[in-house]
């Protein structure tokens, strides 16, 4: 019947003939995308999910270096109270100063994200070599210290590895690029495979299911099309961040493109001393964080990034800010860092246009610490996902090669 009807109606012939030859354009694209590219989703996949507990992890297999014992008074156990007073961050500073390589700078301080963990102070060299020591913060003894040289592809320390694999496949800033171009053919795979798995009004239940029992050529179609259908939008708002966090400047110019209120990031604003070039001093970390609690007092430290350069600001971040948003309770602060006056600050509240919430929520969403334990775990199975969706894709493709070949061989019969 049908045939009849296509024969008295060209133009229908000809809508069907457009319509399987899109279809056919979409299934080479996601093809060949998934073929090549999927390989590497696997990579990053595997170690994203290990990296949304990177903390937990490197706690629990590095105890003496990251994890403290609170300190307590009293002579007896009855009588024991903890005495969790942190010492101030001049202290804590000073700890670090004494193990630091010479002419060290220092680019960032980070608190302890629980009452036993330990601050982390990061330095650089001009060689290119840095350092990271680990702070007691009750005793403002330093619990330890790991070293980098400036050629260090691969790292020695397994966390510090399975980072630079994930974000630039252990091949510094071009690898950066390349992670970033791949994510971005990974999510025109995603993409595509939605277009092709859109499903006819009456395929619903079939096309969101997996029909157990069936041969292996069916189940292994239903496990790549649910694997990826259920974790896509996770696994868009992953890649599409890992563009961001790769390449920041491109991706931040082009969202302003679109939403021009948007500002630059707060570390690119610029200090400026009130007194004359002879006299410019950097003010001490202490002043810098008195100066956020005076007219932040709600909120916890959780990192201060020191100026990149004479012109350059401290950034502080506080986290667990109440009353600014259910889901990231983030702010940061840009400090003069002469006059220790605040400049600028960022936070759920004041955002100044769509542009900058888009921003703001690339990083949340990349670890899922946007939605707690729920987006870590959601992103840790999305990750998980990788390796199936990329291995049923293989075998779907094998299986697909060989039905044609069988189909090739019997036509010459």
């Amino acid at each position: 019947m049908s045939s009849k009807i296509d024969t008295k109606n060209p133009s229908a012939v000809s809508k069907r003939v457009k319509k399987q030859s899109l279809r056919q354009l979409w299934l080479d694209i996601h093809l060949y995308l998934g073929l090549f590219a999927g390989a590497l989703l696997v990579v990053f996949g595997i170690t994203g999910s290990i990296l949304v507990f990177f903390q937990e992890i490197d706690e629990w297999l590095n105890p003496q270096l990251l994890t403290v014992s609170l300190p307590v008074s009293g002579t007896s156990e009855s009588d024991q109270t903890l005495q969790g007073e942190y010492q101030s961050l001049s202290s804590i500073l000073n700890a670090a100063h004494d193990v630091v390589a010479r002419d060290s700078t220092v680019s960032a301080l980070y608190a302890p994200r629980y009452h036993e963990g330990v601050f982390m102070v990061s330095v650089d060299q001009a060689s290119g070599a840095s350092q990271r020591i680990f702070v007691d913060p009750y005793r403002a003894q330093v619990t330890g210290v790991r070293s980098y040289t400036a050629d260090d592809w691969v790292p020695s320390y397994l966390i510090d590895f399975i980072f630079k694999l994930h974000f630039s496949l252990l091949m510094g800033l071009n690898g950066m690029t390349l992670v970033a171009i791949v994510a971005l053919l990974l999510l025109i795979s995603l993409i595509t495979g939605l277009i092709i798995w859109w499903p006819k009004s009456e395929q619903w239940r079939k096309a969101l299911t997996i029909k157990f029992g069936a041969g292996s050529v069916r189940l292994n179609f239903d496990l790549h099309k649910t694997s990826s259908l259920y974790f896509c939008p996770v696994m868009a708002a992953v890649l599409l961040s890992g563009v961001y966090m790769n390449l920041n400047d491109p991706f931040v110019w082009v969202t302003q493109q679109f939403s021009p209120d948007t500002r630059e990031p707060p570390y690119k604003l610029q200090s400026h001393p009130n007194t004359s070039s002879e006299n410019k001093q950097l003010i001490d970390i202490e002043t810098v964080w008195q100066n956020v609690l005076q007219q932040f007092p709600q909120g916890e430290l959780n990192a201060i990034y020191f100026p990149e350069n004479e012109s350059g600001v401290f950034v502080v971040t506080q986290k667990n800010v109440p009353n600014v948003s259910r889901f990231w309770s983030e702010r940061q602060i840009a400090v003069n860092q002469y006059s220790g006056e605040i400049i600028e600050v960022r936070a759920p509240d004041t955002r100044q246009s769509a542009g900058e919430t888009f921003l703001d929520w690339q990083w949340p969403l990349h670890s899922g610490k946007a939605f707690d334990w729920l987006g870590r775990i959601l992103v840790c199975l999305a990750g998980l996902a990788c390796p199936v969706i990329y291995v049923t894709g293989v075998i779907r493709w094998l299986q697909k090669r060989r039905g044609k070949q069988v189909r090739a061989k019997n036509n010459c019969y």
